[in-house]
């Protein structure tokens, strides 16, 4: 598993678990990105800023708002040179045909219509969905219970422990998993004591061909590979345990990140060539999953093995599947909106 759908925005962890948002913690990261650091946050938790009416988000609502003009602006820009240059290509290949021109003039219409789709959508905006797809670096909000509150922060899916130099960051292996059977040895400081909980409604995986076709690669074939988003059967959302660090530095940033848990692929997968898949706990066990008794080990490793009975199905992933990612229930949909009382037509 290299990417998920997930919950973007923090109001449906609010909604369903009754959890305060770490306003401060959403205002540094967006704060962070102005000043041109390396803060990736999906569009789609940009726009759920976009619409809040809450005094206490306005700075983060003016951040974003600066963001996205900002990236109008460098969009333009790009299209106006890129024109520029394309013209000129035409003019050159008027004149004298030759292969220089005619590769400037491709590749500058080829950045023209790219710059031009960046700016329809950041016109536009993100789709009205709370769900959007996320890749390690990316910054997601996370359920976690901090200073004995019930919180949601965002964090960096990709975990930098507490104990590990910035510097050998590169050097580990998928840091944005931490394999179930690893929580009792590179895992251990975090597994004792800093638990969090990211909903996930499905996630992405590549497949060789011929396991797909379940059968032999033939002699001499190349292998081939697809994309797969993996839904879990009947439809749910997937509670994914996770474990987070808090890494502080003199002089330096703090960072906080998190790595999903995954364990041994059920059989569905591995028939089509799968090795890892993500653990899903049962809402009930949220709680105490997130409260970790550190004198009480197995008992954390028996949440994680209370898992719902689910398969998982799949099917090719598309960009316009991407794009229409599944919303929220209707019901919370709107939970940005402040709420408005209903208007009685008199008699």
């Amino acid at each position: 598993m290299y990417s998920a759908h997930v919950w973007t925005d923090p109001k449906l962890y609010a909604s369903h678990f009754g959890a305060t948002l770490h306003h401060q913690a959403f205002v540094e990261s967006f704060a962070r990105r102005a000043a041109g650091g390396k803060v990736v946050l999906p569009p789609e938790l940009d726009q759920a800023f976009l619409e809040t009416q809450e005094p206490e988000l306005e700075a983060a609502r003016d951040l974003v708002i600066a963001h996205r003009l900002a990236q109008l602006r460098a969009a333009d820009e790009e299209i106006a040179s890129q024109s520029a240059r394309m013209a000129d290509a035409t003019q050159r290949l008027a004149a004298a045909p030759s292969k220089g021109a005619g590769h400037s003039l491709r590749m500058s219409a080829q950045k023209v219509a790219s710059a031009q789709r960046r700016r329809t959508l950041l016109v536009q905006g993100a789709e009205q969905t709370q769900v959007g797809r996320v890749f390690p670096g990316t910054y997601v909000p996370v359920l976690l219970v901090h200073e004995g509150r019930l919180t949601v922060r965002p964090m960096r899916y990709q975990c930098r422990p507490s104990h590990v130099e910035r510097r050998m960051e590169n050097l580990l292996d998928a840091p944005h998993h931490a394999r179930r059977d690893g929580l009792s040895g590179r895992w251990r400081r975090e597994f004792e004591h800093a638990h969090g909980i990211v909903a996930v409604e499905s996630f992405f995986d590549a497949a060789s061909l011929h396991r797909l076709r379940a059968r032999q690669v033939a002699p001499g074939e190349s292998l081939e590979a697809l994309e797969l988003e993996f839904l879990p059967t009947p439809p749910q959302t997937l509670y994914v345990p996770c474990l987070w660090a808090h890494w502080q530095r003199p002089e330096q940033p703090d960072l906080w990140s998190f790595a999903m848990i995954i364990d041994r692929a059920p059989s569905e997968l591995v028939a089509i060539g799968q090795q890892w898949c993500p653990i899903t706990i049962r809402q009930e066990n949220v709680q105490a999953w997130l409260t970790p008794d550190t004198s009480d080990l197995p008992a954390l490793h028996a949440l994680l093995d209370d898992r719902p009975a689910l398969r998982f199905k799949h099917l090719p992933s598309s960009p316009e599947r991407e794009r229409l990612a599944r919303p929220a229930p209707t019901k919370i949909i709107n939970l940005w909106r402040p709420s408005r009382p209903d208007t009685q037509s008199g008699t």
